[in-house]
């Protein structure tokens, strides 16, 4: 199968699971902290891969790159602490959608802290997006949900994940990534679960390793598809994650969007898409040696 079938197949994978991920963790968020869910879902995960690792040998210990993976840890628990509360007070079709905004803040930071030269194409498609948002946060308005903010936040980790995870690619493989990125997240929040610590009842530990389970899959799919697909070939099929959230949503939660909310969604949607496919052209363009306007 060609590589951008493949690297389909696994975003369509990732996406799936990433919304039952969700789904998991707006069930437990109701009666555990985020630190707490921190530990446990790293410890179910490392179960999940284990034996993957223990077949593959020390050597899936071995990187080149270990700054960079506690970078991409860090910026993948910031995001998971401002999505844990972002799918506990948000309907999960509106938090998937501010979380496809991720593509607009990378964009952002290379023009703030890399100083990078972006043209009226990108920078219409941006503004078209960041209107999505407004279409969906209604600041200002009496039903605006501060909550929002927290799904912005983390598509503002999210960037940061994803810009790690492609530069993480070209050395390093797809089980080391998810080895690090558990064990590092999973050290850290230690500290703060053990100050607030309630030892879980049986249904919580199975939601959790179901939790596990989903972003153990979601993470290795997406690493998968990063590696052996290219941008502009496997991007779109990202965007059935706010399917898959709309439909779990109402059938376990009863959520039913709004209308603003599929019309940011659209905006939002229409404009990333156009900015990732463009961005994955005009780096061919550069590697190639051409005009890159």
């Amino acid at each position: 199968m060609p590589g951008n079938a493949r690297g389909a197949l696994w975003i369509l994978s990732a996406s799936l699971a990433f919304s039952a991920m969700a789904v998991a963790l707006k069930v437990i968020g109701r009666t555990m902290s985020v630190w707490e869910v921190l530990v446990l879902r790293t410890a179910f995960a490392l179960l999940f891969v284990l034996p993957v690792a223990v077949r593959a040998g020390p050597v899936i210990l071995r990187t080149r790159r270990p700054g960079l993976h506690l970078v991409r840890s860090l910026f993948g628990m910031g995001g998971l602490v401002c999505f844990f509360f972002a799918v506990r007070h948000l309907d999960l079709a509106l938090a998937t959608t501010l979380g496809f905004t991720r593509v607009l803040f990378m964009l952002v930071l290379a023009v703030l802290l890399l100083g990078e030269t972006v043209r009226w194409r990108r920078t219409l498609a941006t503004l078209v997006g960041f209107l999505g948002v407004v279409v969906c946060v209604r600041p200002g308005a009496t039903d605006f949900d501060p909550w929002t903010l927290a799904a912005l936040g983390s598509a503002l980790f999210a960037a940061g994940v994803t810009t790690s995870v492609k530069r993480l690619t070209s050395t390093e493989s797809p089980l080391t990534i998810v080895l690090y990125t558990y064990l590092v997240m999973g050290t850290i929040a230690l500290i703060p679960a053990a100050l607030v610590w309630r030892t879980p009842n049986l249904e919580e530990l199975a939601v959790i390793a179901a939790m596990g389970l989903f972003s153990a899959w979601g993470q290795s799919s997406m690493v998968r598809g990063l590696r052996v697909g290219e941008a502009t070939a496997i991007a779109p099929f990202e965007y059935s994650r706010l399917l898959y959230a709309a439909l779990l949503g109402f059938l376990i939660f009863g959520e039913i969007p709004d209308l603003e909310m599929w019309l940011g969604a659209v905006l939002i949607a229409g404009s990333t898409l156009y900015i990732a496919v463009r961005e994955a052209r005009l780096g061919q363009t550069k590697r190639e040696g051409g005009d890159s306007r």
